[in-house]
């Protein structure tokens, strides 16, 4: 396990954050004004919002996605964005993962290859692929399930000093109907940091080339796990110390962004540290209101939030009818069935501990659209809105915390500002939200998901 040396001497001057000072020695803190943060509800705005960006650009570019769609919308944006890229010579990177990326006769990688053949020199286009598939296993399984292994799953929309965290691909699914959140910040530093990040990602994944081929990485399954996990501690390091200074110097912020890296495959645990020990931390009475796309928590959440938490939580999830998979061919047809049944299955635990009077499960369903939407909003005792957010790629579930590549921000604030919009974002989620304890209890299972959902829970 990591250990970082950040100075505990910070502190967060309101008394309503005192409980959560330890976050200062766990990751950089990057201090800002609250003007600097742009909150996006509605997934259109969010397109729109990329399109500016990338568009207006004029120093770089940097993306990190699980994959980038095919369709008209997405087509629309990377035009724009070449043009730019050309035209202002500006550095171009990107970093997807490679099983999903490469799906398919025309996918991801196939639509970049057009910013290789018009300016290979400014474009680092990347392809992660998690050590467990080198060698023989990447061809040993099939398409889509290979998926099922691991992924590139961060989620960073980056032009010059502009950072959105999302947990929203690009995709035209995620630019209409699928609700996700979407968190621009403006910070030159910050913007440095996960570009960074993503640059050192990609020396350790595969290269496409001007001629169309895909170099694979040089490094072992062994060189890759103990490089990768030196490379990234000491890249939160170095941030940590330089934003010490920076934390000194700075007497006007009034918002502080704590990124959190997680890369369970290179013991790099940053997310899952600071998520248990938010809802360890958390005073009786405050509350946490989390959200997940994917209802699959770990046991180490399952029995923070149960045993160990003080607060009042509720927890947002997607109604089957609501989830990405409803309707999928063979097997995958049953994902939403199976996070169901978990979900039975920890509201049971809820009523055996006789906690329903503190702990709430909810339901997103709205006509047409499904829900991706993830992090957590904490209330203090008291307060009407939030004065903290978790936000960015990570679900509260096995993969994120094993398998999967993720990028999320610990973001807190004092300004009255921003604390109301991010319980306006809140508010809005909640508006297609209903209580579903009594009718996860009711709701039938199919015999085959029942069977198998144990042996294949840490896969999805």
């Amino acid at each position: 396990m990591m250990v970082f040396n950040g100075n505990l001497s910070m502190r967060f001057k309101p008394a309503e954050l005192h409980h959560f000072n330890w976050l200062f020695g766990v990751a950089p803190c990057f201090p800002l004004r609250a003007s600097k943060i742009n909150i996006i509800i509605d997934p259109t705005k969010f397109y729109d919002t990329l399109c500016e960006r990338f568009k207006n650009a004029s120093r770089r570019i940097s993306v990190a996605s699980l994959y980038i769609g095919t369709g008209d919308m997405e087509q629309k944006l990377l035009h724009t964005t070449k043009e730019n890229v050309v035209v202002k010579k500006m550095k171009f990177s990107v970093i997807l993962d490679y099983q999903r990326g490469t799906r398919g006769e025309v996918n991801s990688k196939s639509l970049l290859q057009e910013f290789l053949d018009v300016a290979p020199e400014q474009c680092n286009i990347s392809l992660y692929q998690t050590p467990r598939l080198h060698g023989s296993w990447s061809k040993a399984l099939p398409s889509r399930y290979n998926e099922l292994v691991g992924l590139q799953h961060m989620k960073l929309y980056i032009a010059d000093d502009s950072v959105l965290l999302s947990g929203a691909n690009c995709s035209n699914d995620y630019f209409q109907q699928r609700q996700d959140r979407y968190v621009e910040i403006v910070d030159p530093d910050l913007a440095n940091f996960y570009c960074e990040l993503i640059d050192a990602v990609s020396v350790y994944s595969k290269k496409c080339t001007k001629d169309g081929t895909i170099c694979n990485s040089q490094y072992s399954k062994q060189q890759m796990v103990k490089e990768m996990n030196k490379v990234v501690s000491n890249h939160i390091e170095k941030w940590t110390a330089a934003q010490e200074v920076k934390f000194r110097a700075d007497g006007h912020a009034d918002t502080w962004i704590f990124p959190l890296i997680q890369m369970g495959e290179f013991n790099i645990t940053q997310d899952e540290q600071v998520t248990k020990r938010l809802l360890e931390s958390a005073p009786p009475n405050s509350k946490l209101k989390l959200a997940t796309g994917y209802f699959n928590l770990t046991d180490q959440y399952a029995n923070t939030l149960l045993k160990d938490c003080k607060g009042n939580i509720s927890l947002l999830m997607a109604h089957p009818n609501a989830n990405g998979f409803l309707g999928a061919a063979g097997p995958a047809g049953g994902i939403p069935h199976a996070y169901s049944l978990i979900a039975r299955k920890f509201w049971q635990r809820i009523l055996d501990s006789k906690q329903t009077d503190r702990i709430q499960l909810l339901e997103y369903e709205r006509p047409g659209w499904t829900f991706h939407a993830k992090g957590l909003w904490y209330y203090p005792a008291g307060s009407g809105v939030p004065w903290g957010t978790l936000v960015g790629s990570a679900n509260l579930g096995q993969r994120s915390v094993r398998r999967d590549l993720e990028a999320q921000a610990a973001i807190f604030t004092v300004s009255r500002d921003l604390q109301e919009r991010l319980h306006e974002e809140c508010s809005q989620l909640h508006i297609y939200a209903t209580e579903c304890g009594e009718e996860l209890q009711n709701r039938k299972t199919p015999l085959w998901v029942r069977a198998t959902v144990g042996l294949f829970r840490s896969y999805f």
